[in-house]
């Protein structure tokens, strides 16, 4: 029998990923602006940096998850990786902002790219791989786990309009370093608390305590017969694409076509806030209809909300309108995705009988930081093909065409894509069974003989 997972620990879970965002949003939504035009590094080198840190994470996140199925302490498996990485996190974004004026041009590329490639594909991939990996054993029952990411995306959300509102007056009373102290430090804080409040709860069919650890290569043999993890791999890479695309983008956006880099507030607020609010209650609407229904209608109001920036891209009416239509739609894809993966974990289980939780959920720890670099990269790629040039107070039409089309366009093809794949990842209609069927095996493992 499942038991409730009481508020408290629901909460100092979702404050975790208010930590991870005080460094990760901070990086997608400003640090390419950093890198441009106080560090001086050029927009297409920016985006190749980017690129091949993700190349390196996809390395760093699948041997993450082996380590955390791995990992055996008093703590749990996934815990204590939560613990350890919350200094380390603090500190990353730190050294990101604060690269050394003393650097000669070479030396400023070399310095971004090293300790980008540390806090993205090591500090990073290991904080909030085990961050997500905590939920499916934290909370063995569906419902819970949605109701633990409402609440996660409540926080998560709220951090990111935080940070929106914030970050550009911080910059501008401390500078880039001063504010990048100020959210290292709540990053390390918010962290320590998801650790301290929350335990781990793993199921009896899980590995016996007797039980040899399988070897890694047993580990992947096994997660490739799980037909869902490359699906639900390649809608993390989508959705983050698009997300990081178009936040790392809007204050270009507000700046150089809306004419006040002010306005960022409050593009992000009317995209984030209908996100924020609706995920209070989506697991009523998951209940009613099932997680992939959302799932699927959210793709269809997010293109719908970006066709209608679309129409009128100058006007603040009408892009307002069409940011909570699509703030809306991206409801499913913050709270339900994550519930997703971990009944992929199920499936994984019921169909070999082998829980791996960690090598599974490096699919949305993958997918979220090839996504998010790939969007990253799209924009410094674009901009440089645009003939963006920092030192203009009025960029040229061609710069301007770039920033709409990372604003709206690509973003409206990736969300098509991602309506595409969630087709084929209905896990809602066979759920019931394997749950029923994971529960009867764990009910067998633990009777007396």
């Amino acid at each position: 029998m499942n038991k409730k997972i009481g508020l408290g620990e629901k909460l100092a879970y979702g404050v975790g990923d208010a930590g991870c965002n005080f460094v990760w949003t901070t990086i997608s939504m400003f640090l390419i602006l950093y890198y441009t035009d106080s560090v001086g590094i050029s927009a297409g080198v920016v985006g190749t940096i980017m690129l091949l840190t993700r190349l390196l994470d996809g390395v760093t996140d699948l041997g993450m998850g082996a380590i955390i199925d791995r990992t055996k302490t008093r703590w749990g498996k996934a815990r204590p990786w939560v613990l350890w990485t919350a200094l380390p996190m603090g500190i990353g974004i730190v050294l990101l902002f604060n690269v050394p004026s003393g650097l000669g041009d070479t030396g400023k590329i070399v310095y971004s790219f090293l300790i980008y490639v540390l806090v993205a594909a090591f500090f990073y991939t290991a904080s909030n791989l085990s961050y997500n990996t905590l939920l499916s054993l934290a909370a063995p029952d569906p419902q819970e786990r949605v109701s633990m990411s409402s609440i996660r995306f409540f926080f998560t959300l709220g951090t990111v309009i935080l940070i929106s509102k914030t970050t550009m007056n911080l910059v501008a009373k401390f500078g880039w370093s001063g504010m990048s102290w100020i959210f290292g430090a709540l990053a390390t804080v918010l962290l320590l608390i998801t650790f301290f409040f929350t335990k781990e709860r793993e199921s009896a069919s899980v590995k016996k305590e007797s039980a040899e650890p399988m070897k890694i290569k047993d580990s992947f043999k096994v997660l490739v017969k799980n037909k869902y993890f490359l699906l639900i791999t390649l809608t993390f890479v989508i959705n983050y694409m698009a997300l990081a695309t178009a936040t790392g983008i809007a204050v270009y956006y507000a700046r150089d076509i809306l004419g006040k880099v002010a306005l960022i507030g409050t593009l992000v607020m009317a995209f984030i806030l209908p996100k924020m609010l609706g995920n209070l209650i989506y697991p009523k609407f998951a209940k009613l209809f099932g997680n992939w229904k959302c799932m699927m209608a959210g793709y269809v109001m997010e293109i719908a909300g970006l066709l209608i920036i679309l129409v009128m891209p100058t006007q603040m009416n009408w892009i307002i309108a069409g940011l909570i239509i699509k703030g809306l739609g991206g409801v499913p894809h913050t709270a339900g995705l994550f519930a997703l993966v971990a009944d992929v974990v199920d499936y994984g289980e019921w169909k070999t009988g082998e829980r791996i939780d960690g090598l599974t959920y490096s699919a949305s720890s993958f997918g979220m930081k090839v996504g998010t670099g790939l969007g990253g990269a799209l924009i410094g790629w674009v901009l440089a093909l645009g003939g963006y040039d920092p030192s203009l107070a009025q960029q040229g039409a061609s710069a301007i065409f770039a920033i709409q089309s990372l604003y709206i366009h690509i973003p409206i093809a990736l969300y098509a894509v991602g309506l595409v794949i969630m087709a084929f990842i209905n896990i809602d209609k066979i759920h019931p069974v394997i749950k029923k069927e994971l529960d009867e095996r764990r009910g067998l493992a633990v009777s007396p003989a």
